[in-house]
């Protein structure tokens, strides 16, 4: 039927649209982000790894997600294979530390605009309420690194893209 394939261009269209929309907020974000990592010092580091154990790479992965953010690349984060230590590493996951570095960035920088007054007035009226520019955040964030591992089994990959999807 006629309806059937309007429908479905419909939904190309409509998908396309958030790709796009998608890849604008991306490099926004990133801008964002990047303008606020240019502000913090040391002191990122230490406010990110202060919980962390002391025999942890918690600096060192820190310091490398700082440097890629002022190479405006502020989405991506290192990946992980689990279990650390064993020979048989299935899941690949993100680095908690970068991970947590990310979030901490995105929320102290202009891309969230929960931190003024006028801005978060404004986006009770965008689509998705206020949660449409964290929603922005984490899918950028996926779709830069989430990845299927070659090497591993389907099952493998559904699990690891699972795990790093709910971390």
């Amino acid at each position: 039927a006629p309806s059937d394939s309007v429908g479905d261009v419909t939904k190309s269209l409509l998908a396309a649209s958030e790709s796009v929309n998608a890849a604008a907020e991306a490099s926004r974000i990133n801008s964002d982000m990047n303008a606020y990592m240019s502000t913090v010092s040391d002191s990122f580091v230490e406010r990110i790894c202060s919980q962390a154990p002391e025999n942890t790479n918690c600096a060192a992965s820190v310091g490398s997600y700082m440097s890629r953010c002022a190479e405006l690349d502020c989405l991506t984060i290192d990946s992980l294979k689990y279990p650390l230590e064993a020979t048989y590493q299935p899941l690949t996951l993100p680095d908690p530390y970068q991970l947590h570095a990310a979030f901490v960035a995105f929320k102290d920088s202009d891309a969230n605009p929960a931190k003024t007054v006028v801005d978060r007035f404004w986006m009770r009226f965008r689509s998705g309420k206020n949660h449409s520019y964290y929603h922005d955040f984490v899918f950028n964030l996926l779709e830069k690194n989430v990845s299927s591992d070659p090497d591993a089994t389907d099952i493998e990959n559904f699990v690891s893209k699972y795990l790093y999807m709910t971390t």
